[in-house]
Order: C-alpha cells, then structure tokens, then sequence
C-alpha cells in the first residue's frame, strides 16, 4: 500500500494548491470590484452631496458589498485551505487532474473507487498497488495552473484607471474627501463653495503682547464681496484691502481657534497659537542714600528714573511674568539679575550720571522688553564762605572778621589758616567751630589762638569743610585778609597819624566857625537896618541855623576822637589829663550848642522877631567866646602833638641806627643781599620826611618848640647808610666776578 499513500499525498498537494490558486484568483476579484464599488459610491457622494440617510445607506452598502466579497473571494479560499470547511474530495479532485491529463483519464478515479471496497482481497490489494504504481509518476499539482489568473488581474486596473483620471482633474483630494462625509454620515456637510479660502499668514504662533493680522485672500470663478472671521464663536467682518481680507488681534492674542465664512461657505479651522512673552508686573526702586547726607532710604514703585546725591545704591526689586532672566544695560556691561522665585533683584552704587535699560528674556524669546531709563545724579556742592573783615580804630592790633558758612548737607569745620605774608611756609592752623549744621556763623578776633610777632604782616584765609564721605570732605576758602601786628612804636605812630588827620579837621573846622562868625554878623547888622524879616530873610536864618548845627557836630565828634586817641596813650602826664578834660568839656559843650541850634531852627518861623534877634545876638558873643576856646585847645593840642611825634622819630631813629649796626656787623662775616640795606635805606628816608613835615609842624605853632634835632648827626647816619649799600654792591660784583672766572676755567 505504500504506493497509493503517495498517491493520496500527491491529492493532497492538488487540493491545496487549487485552494492557493482560487485564492489568489478571490484576491484579484475582491480588490477589483471592491475598489471599483468603492469609488461608485465616492462619486455619488462627491456628486450629489447626499443627506446623512442616504450616506448612512451608502456606507452601509459598502460595508455589505465589500463584506460579501470578502467573505466570497477571499475567506472562503482560505476556509478550504486550512480545512476550517470541507472542499473538494479526493475523487472530484481526480476528476479534475483527469481532465488535465489525459492518459490518466477515469484510472485514478478508479482507484479510489477500488480502495473504498471494505473487502480486500489479497487480488484487490495486488489491483490497487498494481494501478498506483502506474499513476505515481504523473505530477498532479501541475494540474494548478496559476498564470490562468491573469485574466482576472484587468478587472483591477478598471479603477486604478479611474484615480488616475481623477488625479489628473486636479480633484483627487477633493474626491477622497467625500470619503470622511459618507463615514461622519451623522455630521451635516454643505457642498463646496464655488471659491475656496487661501490663508496668507506662513505661521499662525505669536508672541502674546503683540497684535495679530490675519490676512486671507479667495480664490475661485466667483468671489465673495464680503467674509467673515468666526473666533470662538464670534463673528466679526474682515476689512477688504485690495483683494486681501485682514482681521487684526489686538494684543494681548490669546489662544483661540478661528475660520472664514463668506456667502454661506466655511474654511477649515485654524488655531492661533500664543506664545507668553516675559513682562514687568512690579517695579520698585530701593535708594540708600549716603550716610553724610542724613537721608533715610527711599523707595520709589513704578519708574527706573530717579534724581539723588552721588554715591548712593540703587537696588532694583522686580517681580517678572514668564520671566526667566532680566538683564541691566550699561554702556559697557550687561549685569544679569539674581532670581528668587518670580523676584529679581541688583544692587549697584551710582556715582555719576546714568543711562541704562532693562531687557527681559525666557525661552521664547531674548531681550524682548526693553525699557530704558536714566539716574541724574546730584554731584555734593562745596561749601560756602563769606567773610567780612572790620578794624578796631581803638586798637589797631585787633581785626574782627564775621563770616557765614552754608553746606548742602553738614559744615564738619571751621577753620583759620593764618602765615607771615614774607613767610607763606610758616603756616599756623587752628580749628574755629565744629557746628554739623548746615548753615553756621561765626565770628573771629585776630591775632586770638595764634602766636603772632609785633610788626609783621600776616595773611589770613578762612576754610571751610564739609562732610563729603566720598572725599574726605570738600574745602573751600575765603578771601585772602591782611593785618598788621604793629609794635609799640608804630602803634604810636598810627595814633600820631590819626591825630594829626583829626587836629587838621579841627584846624578846618575852626576856620568854618569863622566864616559862620562873620555870616552871623552881617545877618545880625541886617536885622538892625531892617524893620521887619521878610522870608528870604528867614530862610536865610534858617540856613545859617542848619549850617552852625552841622558845625557843632562836626566839633563834638572830632573832640571826641581826639579824647578817645589820647585814652589810648595811657599817660600820666598833666599835659594829656589837661587835653582830655578840655576836650571832653568841648565835646559836652558841642553837643548843648547843637542841640540848641537845633531847636531853633525849629521855631524861627514861631517867634516873634525881636526875640529872634535878641537870641541871634546872643549866638554871636556865645560863638567868639567859643572860638577862642577852640583856638586855645586846638594850639595846646598841636604842642602836645610835636612834643609826641618828635620823642617817637627820635626812638625811631635810635632804633634804625641799630638795625644799621647789625646789619653791617653781619655784613663782614657772612655774604647777604643788598635788599635789607636797602629796605634800611628806605625806612630812614621816610623818617628824614617826617622829620621835616614835623619841623614845619612846629614852626606854625604860635609859640615853637625848642625839638633839639641834631641835623648833622641825622646826615652822618644817611652817610652810613650810603656807605654800606655800596660795600654790598662792591662785595657782590667781586662774587659775581670770581664766579664767572671759575666757570671759564672749568670749561
């Protein structure tokens, strides 16, 4: 039996591959007519733009259509093939292999035939072996021919035909769209516009504080006049700029989604995306002002701009919004920001003028906001000083000074800087007040605080500090002052001085009262011609009056300045007691005629004119008799004058005689300029002209003096001094000239 279980594994191999082929063949058949159905049932729906219940038919029947011959073609084939459902059995496949080759005909038919008798005889098995021996070199399987399913591969290329037809209209997306229509059979669709939307816009991301200009444009055989945008809901009207449809957002743009209508026809939907964009939501400014200015911190909330002294420290204190980084623009440096959470900070001293901006950055975007700000900064002025300077014409070593100082914020100092004019190295510095005020004044009596030397000059300058931290403190200086530290004997020469300015206005003054004298007589011998005293008469009284009252002023306050220079002399003698005592009556006796006169010239137009000139005669004896006594003092006090001025030239003298000695004893040991000798020189001339001017002064006096002026001993000494200048110049050309003559033999 071995030769027919060959037989039977050589069906089997038929069977199968006449199922392989049948499904192949079902393949072709399933995929040509259901794409064929398929694109039916698209066109229709392209077409006709059916209502959700026809499309629902449609789908349906092509749910159906398709699942028949999927089931026909293709799972039935497969059910043969894997004997899920019974097929063909082995005589009917015999049948069919005897129809493909004839010399096998009906044998194999009747083979099988012979091996289904239940009795097998030793004949019948010997038969069957016999007959499959015969039949086992014919190749069944060759019986499957799979080239005959070629004729069904046209069939598919009917509808490959067909998108190729519709990709050429230009359609095919369109075509296939009718596609989600017929399965969203449940959503209502209205047929395409007869123009369609062409959105302009190459992106629709934007940063969400900025405005949004959505343009559009149609294109079609018939345009819309007018389109709408739908956002969210909304509809708004596009504005037409030419052929373009623009809708604006302004800022901020949220996210939203949106479409165009126009004329019963929607676009497809589009959305807007909103990208957040970092922004200032507070803003504070933290100012630490220096501690000099006695300013408390300030804070100043929603501006960078800000006007304060220099040296102050600006931290900024910014709350961002989708901020990941803020960043300070210098002219020359970007300082980043210190992050906590939302809150940025920086902190940075300002000493001038400053222009800076402030940039925000995340991961959209870098340096998105820039704001720019400025600091205008109040550089600390320097002190001011005003000094006034006043002299004691008592006491003429003594200057008074009076001053004010003023700082923007506090005065830390007042000071004196005082040095010998010939000696400006020789600095003396002492410390007035130390007020911390703002506003100061004091006040300053020279030489007070300092060691000073009779006869010198000095200069003096005030200083005035403030209490700039940043520099230590800022000074500023008054004028330069003069003053003179007089010794004895030139304090005695400037009273000398004085009183001889004082005793010539007394001279003068005394001269007027003649000529007042003299007017009063002729008013008086007038009266006593006259009747009566008409008003040119009494203006000319009146006149008289004022001048007289002006007079006895003038007396009473050079009286009292004589007086006052004599207080200053301290002398005992009888002679100066005498002096100050009758001017001091004088000056009593000024002041009662003044006022005297004063009076009436008040009432000359009251009285009546006899008693006016009774009184007027009166003025007249009293101004002789007042006369002669200031002729009497005014004499006594020239006397006690010369007798003054003299014994001072004559200490003057004695002393320049021996600075002259000194200076020629210095003149033999050591080398020295001519300029002391001439500064010697000088001096005693000024002494020989004071001398004269006091001779002259004596010979007026009604009774001269016997000075006792030894005029050739005045000679000699100038002699001297002639004589020692030219020493000098004779010793230095010598130098000169020895110095000249080393040079030469050194070169």
């Amino acid at each position: 039996m071995g030769s027919y279980d060959k037989i039977l594994n050589k069906l089997n191999g038929f069977i199968s591959k006449y199922y392989r082929k049948l499904l192949v063949k079902g393949l072709l058949l399933f995929l040509s007519f259901g794409l064929l159905f398929f694109l039916i049932a698209l066109s229709l729906e392209y077409f006709l733009w059916m209502g959700s219940t026809a499309r629902l038919v449609l789908l349906l029947s092509v749910i159906a259509f398709e699942g028949y011959l999927l089931y026909h073609f293709v799972l039935t084939p497969l059910f043969y093939l894997f004997r899920i459902k019974k097929g063909i059995s082995n005589k009917e496949a015999s049948l069919l292999i005897g129809k493909h080759f004839p010399n096998v005909d009906d044998k194999l038919y009747n083979l099988l035939d012979l091996a289904e008798d239940d009795e097998k005889s030793e004949l019948l098995l010997a038969s069957i072996e016999q007959r499959s021996h015969e039949l086992d070199t014919v190749p069944f399987v060759q019986a499957v021919d799979f080239k005959e399913n070629l004729k069904y591969a046209k069939y598919l290329a009917i509808p490959f035909v067909a998108v190729v037809l519709i990709a050429v209209t230009g359609n095919l997306g369109s075509f296939f769209g009718s596609y989600e229509r017929v399965v969203n059979y449940d959503m209502a669709y209205e047929p395409p516009a007869p123009f369609r939307f062409q959105l302009l816009n190459e992106q629709l991301r934007v940063f969400d504080d900025q405005p949004l200009t959505i343009q559009m444009v149609t294109e079609g055989e018939v345009l819309p006049e007018d389109a709408y945008i739908v956002v969210d809901g909304q509809q708004w009207l596009l504005q037409k700029k030419g052929e373009v449809f623009e809708y604006r957002f302004s800022a901020p743009v949220k996210e939203s989604r949106f479409y165009f209508t126009a004329n019963g026809y929607n676009s497809r939907t589009y959305d807007i995306e909103s990208l957040p964009t970092p922004s200032l939501q507070d803003f504070e400014l933290h100012l630490k002002y220096p501690a000099y200015t006695g300013r408390t911190p300030e804070v100043l909330k929603g501006t960078g701009n800000a006007t304060f002294p220099e040296g102050t420290v600006a931290t900024w204190k910014i709350l961002g919004k989708n901020t990941e980084r803020i960043d300070l623009h210098l002219a020359d440096t970007l300082l980043a920001f210190e992050r906590d959470a939302d809150v940025f900070s920086l902190s940075k001293p300002i000493y001038g003028n400053l222009d800076y901006g402030l940039s925000t950055s995340n991961e959209n975007v870098e340096n998105h906001e820039f704001l720019e700000y400025s600091f205008k900064v109040v550089r600390d002025a320097s002190p001011q000083i005003k000094v006034e300077q006043a002299f004691d014409s008592l006491n003429l070593n003594e200057s008074y000074y009076s001053g004010q100082v003023s700082d923007d914020y506090l005065v830390n100092e007042i000071r004196l800087v005082c040095y010998p004019k010939e000696r400006p190295e020789a600095i003396q510095r002492i410390v007035l007040q130390q007020p911390k005020s703002n506003v100061q004044q004091f006040f300053y009596t020279f030489p007070s605080g300092l060691e000073v030397e009779p006869g010198q000059a000095y200069q003096l300058v005030f200083e005035v500090v403030d209490n700039d931290a940043l520099r230590g403190g800022k000074v500023s200086k008054s004028q330069v002052f003069s003053t003179v530290l007089y010794t004895d004997n030139e304090l005695k020469s400037k009273d000398l001085e004085f009183q001889e300015s004082v005793l010539d206005n007394f001279d003068k003054s005394i001269e007027k009262l003649k000529e007042q004298k003299s007017e009063l007589e002729k008013i008086n011998e007038k009266q006593k011609e006259q009747s009566g005293l008409d008003f040119n008469d009494k203006n000319e009284i009146k006149n008289f009056l004022r001048k007289q009252q002006q007079q006895e002023d003038l007396m009473q306050k050079f009286s009292k300045q004589l007086k006052e220079s004599l207080d200053k002399q301290k002398k005992d003698d009888e002679l100066n007691e005498l002096l100050k005592e009758r001017l001091e009556r004088q000056e009593m006796e000024a002041k009662k005629n003044a006022k005297l006169l004063e009076e009436l010239n008040k009432i000359a137009d009251k009285i009546e004119e006899d008693d006016l000139k009774k009184r007027l005669e009166e003025l007249g004896k009293q101004q002789g008799k007042n006369q002669r006594n200031l002729e009497q003092l005014l004499e006594l006090t020239k006397r006690y004058y010369v007798t003054e001025k003299a014994s001072q030239l004559a200490k003057e003298l004695a002393k320049q005689a021996e600075r002259q000695e000194i200076l020629s004893e210095l003149k033999l040991g050591e080398d020295f300029s001519n300029k002391e000798q001439e500064k010697l020189n000088q001096k005693f001339e000024e002494l020989s002209d004071e001398l004269d001017e006091l001779k002259k002064d004596n010979q007026d006096l009604k009774k001269p003096l016997d000075l006792k002026i030894d005029d050739r001993k005045k000679e000699a000494v100038k002699q001297d001094q002639q004589d020692a200048l030219e020493e000098i110049n004779k010793h230095q050309d010598m130098e000169e000239s020895s110095q000249s003559d080393e040079k030469q033999n050194a070169q």
